[in-house]
């Protein structure tokens, strides 16, 4: 019989809060593991948390790192004394304590998903830009060299990396598609969720953003666009769904001075059926985003039937084109206004042929048990 491959997948947080990279982490464990492989994730979230409830894999929490950075002693021992039962590595995002671990730990045994944390849009927050430029220059591209190759969802993300603020040559790497485990949700049963959390969009249209909150999504062009669409149609809200925080609060003010007070509704971070619920009666996921290497919540609404409306700064734009499962835009007011009206404009029927092409795009691209052939190679390498 042969002997499974036990995959250990490290991530700062499972938090739903983080977004994608903590969604896309549980996912690829659970789908791995039914796959046949043995998984275990190790997290530095407070020792008690239960952020993922995962029957075929364990997770073990650490307890939080110091800072930003997340330092972590008890990771750097755990790893040291557990890295002989497993036999690959895959560490998800850069820019802190982790790899560095893994460059010293885990000499060219590990793989690293960057998650969208080279993405050029980066160089506009110019501090930053600077402060993550001499941190590669001096610490992170070593780390990176010192791993089997860092692994890139799409070949949109491959060539970016030539344009990106740091000089990425000289590394390794591969293209691991990933996706979403899809749910099944009664439609009755999810307009009942959603009535108990907003009652106010009971037998309402909406169109749904869901995601972090920052600015690299572009919010100021989706609340500057509604505000243009509700002027000639009344029957329409927006529900804006993520963690609080202080950009949230920036948008909040503008939607306030665009007079969207009635006509927008605001959520914090929505999970399991609640998350399911206001995804599954969304008229459309809309999402002007500056730049996305994969969108997670866009997988998720086309694995609920529901068409997006996103810009060509996210990598699978061409495949939403591809698909006719959505409009694709500029990341500018003007265009990504044109694309919310050209998209409320359909009738009944060519709605729900955008939904039935919306449903297809899921199942082909980005359900990930018909996405994981790319990885599952990657980890049979030798």
């Amino acid at each position: 019989m042969e002997k499974k491959i036990k995959v250990l997948n490290i991530i700062s947080s499972l938090n739903p809060i983080y977004g994608g990279t903590s969604s896309s982490t549980v996912d690829l464990s659970l789908a791995l593991a039914k796959k046949g492989f043995e998984v275990d994730v190790v997290t530095n979230d407070p020792i008690k948390s239960t952020y993922s409830n995962m029957e075929l894999v364990k997770v073990y929490n650490l307890g939080q790192g110091l800072g930003n950075y997340n330092f972590s002693l008890k990771l750097f021992l755990w790893l040291k004394k557990n890295k002989f039962k497993y036999d690959k590595f895959i560490f998800h995002g850069i820019w802190q304590f982790n790899t560095l671990i893994a460059r010293y730990l885990l000499k060219n045994n590990f793989y690293v998903f960057t998650h969208g944390q080279l993405d050029p849009y980066f160089a506009t927050e110019i501090l930053k830009k600077i402060k993550k430029q001499i941190y590669w220059y001096l610490i992170e591209k070593g780390n990176l060299k010192k791993s089997k190759a860092i692994l890139l969802t799409n070949e949109n993300e491959r060539e970016l990396q030539k344009k990106t603020f740091v000089n990425t040559s000289g590394l390794k790497k591969k293209i691991a598609k990933i996706g979403i485990v899809g749910t099944i949700l009664n439609k009755n049963k999810s307009k009942e969720i959603l009535a108990q959390i907003f009652p106010k969009l009971k037998n309402k249209k909406y169109l749904l953003f869901l995601g972090r909150f920052h600015k690299k999504k572009g919010c100021e062009i989706l609340l500057n666009s509604f505000k243009k669409i509700i002027s000639a149609k009344k029957d329409i809200y927006l529900l804006m769904v993520g963690p609080n925080n202080s950009y949230q609060n920036s948008l909040k003010i503008l939607s306030k001075n665009l007079g969207l007070h009635n006509k927008v509704i605001w959520s914090d971070t929505l999970i399991k059926k609640q998350k399911w619920a206001v995804l599954k009666n969304a008229e459309a996921m809309v999402l002007s985003s500056h730049g996305e290497n994969f969108g997670m919540s866009i997988a998720e609404s086309l694995s609920m039937n529901v068409p997006v409306i996103t810009t060509n700064k996210v990598n699978i734009h061409n495949i939403l084109t591809k698909t006719k499962s959505g409009f694709i835009s500029n990341n500018t007011e003007k265009s990504f206004y044109l694309s919310l009206k050209k998209f409320l404009s359909l009738n009944k029927k060519n709605k729900k042929i955008m939904k039935l092409n919306a449903s297809k795009c899921f199942q082909k691209y980005f359900d990930i048990e018909n996405n994981l052939q790319s990885i599952t190679k990657i980890l049979n390498e030798k």
